[in-house]
């Protein structure tokens, strides 16, 4: 079903997004982004704006490393933490102050999958093949080996 093309690639009327839990009511006044809480010395995300994207209103956005500073002030919403590597350029090393809903805490790592010692190695396939074609494949390369050894001798 195709959708029908507007004159503009934007709407002039604002999207307004809502919230809304399973039974259909608004959710409290708290989010789960706020609830978090991070404490000094957590290794966390944080969504950090680069720049524009050529003349476009689009934002190049990225998640960087850092590591919180100081604790999460409830009335204030801002942690400080000092990013990992070298940003910002002019002083990598100087606490940066981030809203907490710009924050989020790395997805955990899988857990490496075990493999016993004694597991045997997988058995070479013949690819569908059945063993006297093999045979006769191995027949053929030996009699192309002999006679181009016999063919480079002359």
């Amino acid at each position: 079903m195709a959708l029908p093309r507007r004159s503009s690639p934007r709407s002039s009327r604002p999207i307004i997004h809502r919230a809304v839990d399973a039974k259909g009511k608004k959710p409290s006044g708290r989010s789960p982004v706020n609830e978090m809480s991070f404490k000094k010395g957590d290794e966390v995300r944080v969504r950090t704006p680069f720049g524009r994207l050529g003349t476009t209103t689009l934002r190049l956005v990225m998640w960087l490393g850092a590591v919180v500073v100081s604790d999460a002030d409830a009335a204030d919403g801002h942690l400080e933490v000092i990013y990992n590597g070298n940003f910002p350029r002019d002083d990598p090393f100087r606490t940066v102050r981030v809203a907490v809903k710009d924050v989020k805490l790395p997805a955990p790592r899988p857990a490496p999958t075990l493999t016993p010692a004694n597991m045997a190695a997988p058995r070479p396939t013949t690819a569908g093949k059945s063993l006297p074609r093999l045979k006769m494949q191995m027949l053929e390369k030996e009699q192309l080996r002999a006679n181009s050894e016999a063919f480079l001798a002359l």
